[in-house]
C-alpha cells in the first residue's frame, strides 16, 4: 500500500507541474506537438499496452491458452499498415484530433459523424480500463472490485487527466512504460527460470521426479498447455474477426493515431509506429505465457475470479517482484485509461462542441469519466467491454477515412456516398452490440465484418479523380 501512495504522489507531483506549463489547446491535447521518436514509441506502447493487453490477455490465455497471443499480434498488423500508409500523411494534415482528419478529408459533416461514433464507442473503453483498475485496487485493499474500487478508480483517473491533460500523459507514460517492462519480464524470468519450485513440486506430486532432483526449472514451459495458435476454442474464424476489427483499431484507432498527433514530424511518428510493432509481440507472448503459467500452478480458488496476474502478484512471486509487478500492471492500465480519456474529452469538445477552450475539455473529462464509472459499475468482463466497442468503431471508421486519408489531394470524395459508408458499416457493429447488452440476444459474429465491407465499398465508390 506504502509503494503504491508514493506511486501516485510521483505522478501527482508530475501533473502537478504540467498544470502551470499548459498554455494552450495545444499543450493539453497534444502535448505540444514537439514529441521526439523515442517518446512517442514509449508513449505508444504505454498506451496500448492496457486493460486488454494485459489483464484481458492473461485471462484468455487462462481459458483458451496461447492463442490468446492474437489478441496484441492482429495489432503488429494494424501498426505494420498504419506505417506504411498513414503515419505520413496523417502528420502532414496538421490536425489535434481523429476527427479533424475526417474534416480535411471529407468535409465538416465527416467530422461530426466520426466524432458521435467515437464519443459513443470509445467510453466503453474507458469503462474497461476502470473495470481492470478497480480490480487491481481491490486486490490491494482486500476486497473484490465491487463499488469502492470502481469509484476509487474514476476518482484517480480523472483528477490524474484533468491537470496536466496530453502533456502529462507523454511525460508520464516513459515512467510508466519502463516499470511495466520491468515488472512483466522480471516476473517472466523467475517463473520460468524455475526459481518459483511450483513446476518440479507439480511434476512430483505426479510422480515424475524425484525429490533429490536438481532438475529445477528444467519443466519450464513442456509442463502446461499446448502452444497452438489456433484451437478448438479460438478457431480461423474467430482471428479473422478479430483481425479486422481489432486489428482495425491499430490501424487508425484514435489513441495510436493521438501518438501520431504529439510526434515532431512524420518520421518520428512512423519509427515510432515500426518499433511498437516488434514490440508488442514480445510483450504479447510474455503476458500470454504468464496467464498460462498461472493457470496450471497457481490456479484459481473454486468461485474466485481473480485475474491470473493479480493471483501471481499476490501469491506465487516473493515480495519484491510482486511489489514490481503490481506497479508495472498498474502503470500499464492507468497509462491506458488517461489517454483514452483526454483523447475522448478532446473530440467532445473541439469535434462536437466546436471549441478549443481547455476548460469545455476539463469539463469534458469529468462528464465522460462520470459515464464511463457507471458502465464500469455494471460488472462487464474487460474483453466484452473492448469488442463491443471496437465493433462498432472498425465497421463505421476505419475503412472510409483510411481511403480517404489515402486519396486526399488526388481524388475528390462524393460525400454523400462516404457518409453512406460510415453509418451503414457503423449500424453493423453498433446494433449487434445494442442486442447483445440489453436483450442478451447474440448476432451472428461476423456481422462486423460484413459492416467493414460495405463500409469499404462506399468509400472506394465515393472517389472521383480529379481533374
Amino acid at each position: 500500500m506504502k509503494l503504491l501512495l508514493i506511486y501516485f504522489f510521483v505522478l501527482g507531483f508530475i501533473c502537478i507541474r504540467d498544470l502551470f506549463k499548459v498554455k494552450n489547446f495545444d499543450d493539453y491535447v497534444v502535448a505540444g506537438r514537439k514529441q521526439s521518436s523515442p517518446f512517442v514509441f514509449m508513449s505508444l506502447m504505454a498506451t496500448v499496452l492496457g486493460a486488454s493487453a494485459t489483464v484481458g490477455i492473461a485471462a484468455r490465455a487462462e481459458s483458451i491458452g496461447f492463442a490468446a497471443f492474437w489478441w496484441l499480434a492482429v495489432g503488429t498488423i494494424g501498426f505494420w499498415f498504419q506505417a506504411a500508409f498513414l503515419s505520413k500523411p496523417v502528420h502532414d494534415l496538421d490536425v489535434r484530433t481523429l476527427p479533424e482528419i475526417a474534416e480535411k478529408t471529407v468535409g465538416k459533416t465527416g467530422r461530426k459523424l466520426v466524432a458521435l461514433i467515437i464519443a459513443v464507442s470509445w467510453i466503453g473503453i474507458i469503462a474497461a480500463q476502470f473495470a481492470a483498475v478497480a480490480g487491481f485496487i481491490g486486490l490491494v485493499l482486500g476486497h473484490d472490485a465491487g463499488t469502492q474500487s470502481v469509484l476509487i478508480t474514476a476518482v484517480i483517473v480523472i483528477v490524474y487527466t484533468l491537470l496536466g491533460g496530453q502533456l502529462s500523459v507523454v511525460r508520464t507514460d516513459a515512467l510508466q512504460f519502463g516499470i511495466l517492462t520491468l515488472g512483466f519480464f522480471a516476473a517472466a524470468v523467475y517463473l520460468f527460470g524455475g526459481f518459483s519450485g511450483a513446476e518440479n513440486a507439480a511434476l512430483q506430486a505426479a510422480g515424475n521426479l524425484t525429490a533429490s532432483s536438481s532438475t529445477a526449472g528444467n519443466a519450464g514451459l513442456a509442463t502446461f498447455g499446448n502452444f497452438n495458435l489456433l484451437n478448438e476454442k479460438f478457431g480461423a474464424s474467430d482471428l479473422a474477426i478479430m483481425l479486422f476489427t481489432i486489428g482495425g483499431a491499430y490501424f487508425l484507432g484514435p489513441d495510436v493515431i493521438s501518438r501520431n498527433l504529439v510526434a515532431k514530424n512524420a518520421t518520428s511518428a512512423r519509427k515510432a509506429v515500426v518499433a511498437g510493432s516488434f514490440a508488442i509481440l514480445a510483450f504479447s507472448v510474455i503476458i500470454v505465457l504468464l496467464g498460462m503459467w498461472a493457470a496450471t500452478y497457481a490456479p484459481a480458488t473454486a468461485g474466485s475470479t481473480t485475474n491470473p496476474l493479480f493471483r501471481l502478484a499476490s501469491g506465487v512471486l516473493p515480495l519484491p517482484l510482486a511489489a514490481l509487478l503490481s506497479v508495472g500492471l498498474l502503470s500499464a492500465l492507468l497509462s491506458s485509461a488517461d489517454t483514452c480519456l483526454i483523447n475522448s474529452a478532446a473530440i467532445f469538445g473541439s469535434d462536437i462542441l466546436n471549441t478549443r477552450r481547455i476548460s469545455v475539455v476539463r469539463i469534458s473529462v469529468v462528464v465522460i469519466g462520470i459515464i464511463a464509472t457507471y458502465l464500469a459499475l455494471q460488472g462487464k468482463d474487460i474483453i466484452g467491454l473492448l469488442t463491443m466497442a471496437y465493433s462498432v468503431y472498425t465497421p463505421g471508421i476505419v475503412a472510409p477515412l483510411a481511403v480517404a486519408i489515402i486519396a486526399h489531394k488526388k481524388f475528390k470524395v462524393k460525400k454523400t456516398l462516404w457518409y453512406a459508408g460510415v453509418i451503414i458499416g457503423g449500424l453493423f457493429g453498433l446494433i449487434p452490440a445494442i442486442l447483445a447488452s440489453t436483450a442478451k440476444i447474440q448476432s451472428p459474429a461476423y456481422l462486423p465484418l460484413v459492416g467493414i465491407a460495405i463500409s469499404l465499398v462506399f468509400a472506394l465508390a465515393s472517389l472521383k479523380r480529379k481533374n
